[in-house]
């Protein structure tokens, strides 16, 4: 997939509105707000030097948190732009507004090179409501557009897909190198190809699940996800956590027990040989879990090998792969050319449940395999654990990566592909 790229426009001396995703976790310390993880504003921090090279006239547009439609001032930007104004060491001026006679002004007397940062534009209620109006007032701010935010480029608002269509514009390098990686994984993934998956949420990936099924040679499921088809293969799961336990959504609770035992179904006779004792099956569940009280103290806990037959008590629930598992997933990974890896395989909230989830990300680390993760969950952790660096890829794009590697597509590529 060919994407317009920095070099396909002449940028020099432009006003340009560069369209991020900001969206990034905030902490209070010592009274302020400040940004609690900068991954997503550091991978901008190439594209805006080279804006700043070619001395163009920046304007920062993005979003933080759901406020709604209306001013919060716990979502505003203003943290973002100290963070970022400390990063590229060079002075980022945030306006209080992101449209107005105030924003026009100050965009008139931006110098080449400069920076400003536009406030939340979630604050607006016309983004929330899809007013076209705002589009067409954003697009008389700037000459084009870089667009940087790979996590809103499933969305069609007006402060994505409604400016790329009135205004000319590129692929910054995080948005080129999510597309290209992503696309790699559907177009001409590497062989033996394995595809892991975690998290809680079924819902989240049943069309993740279909798109991949057919190009992986091994489907590897944990974490509370792996409940679903357990329960669907007759495995007893207490008070394990599932998805469509919960009275509210007890109607969708029969669907995706029926989602399962297809995708089950459909992969019953496929099995794939990776080698001497490993011939396996194509969806591949956890043979051992560890288990642990829904009520009572933490530390008491208990593997429990599914073949058993072994009954687990009511009142305990499945909180991370067993060590059984740990070893047949490792031993699969370990013949694997290329990895793709989203959400964790167990509590990893609690250090006591996230010792398989940690096992498997170092196997992925040490392994030579091209290895890509996508979802916020598992970036957090690599990063937690410093094995961020260890991986080939890692998403910034969250539940953008699931929309894309399900074959959904984007309404944004289609103002910025070649």
């Amino acid at each position: 997939m060919e994407l317009k790229s920095l070099s396909d426009i002449d940028l020099r001396g432009k006003r340009v509105i560069f369209r991020t995703d900001y969206n990034v976790p905030l902490v209070t310390k010592n009274g302020r707000s400040e940004v609690g993880d900068d991954t997503r504003i550091e991978a901008s921090l190439k594209s805006l030097r080279f804006l700043i090279r070619k001395k163009c006239k920046i304007i920062i547009l993005s979003w933080l948190g759901r406020p709604g439609g209306k001013r919060d001032e716990s979502l505003s930007m203003d943290p973002v732009a100290r963070r970022l104004e400390e990063l590229l060491k060079k002075p980022v001026k945030k306006l209080d507004e992101s449209i107005g006679v105030h924003v026009v002004e100050e965009i008139a007397a931006l110098k080449p090179g400069g920076i400003l940062m536009l406030e939340n534009i979630r604050f607006l209620p016309e983004e929330e409501h899809h007013d076209d109006s705002l589009a067409e007032t954003l697009a008389t701010y700037a000459d084009c557009i870089v667009f940087e935010a790979f996590g809103q480029s499933h969305r069609d608002y007006p402060s994505t897909t409604g400016i790329l269509s009135r205004l000319p514009s590129v692929c910054g390098y995080t948005m080129q190198s999510e597309v290209t990686t992503l696309h790699s994984v559907l177009a001409s993934p590497a062989y033996p190809f394995v595809v892991l998956l975690g998290g809680a949420k079924i819902s989240d990936k049943i069309d993740l699940i279909t798109n991949l099924l057919p190009k992986a040679d091994a489907l590897l499921i944990g974490g509370a996800l792996s409940h679903n088809f357990l329960k669907a293969r007759g495995v007893k799961i207490s008070a394990s956590l599932i998805e469509g336990r919960s009275l509210d959504l007890k109607k969708h609770q029969k669907r995706l027990f029926t989602v399962a035992e297809d995708i089950m179904q459909s992969t019953r006779d496929t099995y794939v040989n990776l080698g001497p004792g490993l011939n396996i099956p194509k969806l591949v569940l956890p043979i051992d879990l560890v288990a642990s009280p829904k009520e009572g103290p933490a530390s008491k806990t208990r593997d429990v090998d599914l073949d058993s037959g072994r009954a687990l008590p009511w009142n305990w629930m499945y909180m991370d792969i067993g060590p059984k598992t740990v070893e047949l997933f490792s031993a699969v990974i370990k013949k694997a050319k290329m990895v793709f890896w989203n959400g964790p395989l167990g509590y990893i909230e609690s250090p006591q449940f996230e010792v398989g989830t940690l096992a498997i990300a170092k196997c992925i680390a040490e392994s030579p395999c091209k290895s890509i993760v996508g979802g916020g969950d598992t970036e957090g952790f690599l990063k937690r654990h410093k094995l961020y660096k260890s991986f080939d890829y890692v998403s910034t794009g969250g539940g953008a990566v699931l929309e894309f590697l399900s074959g959904k597509e984007f309404p944004v590529l289609k103002y910025l592909k070649k």
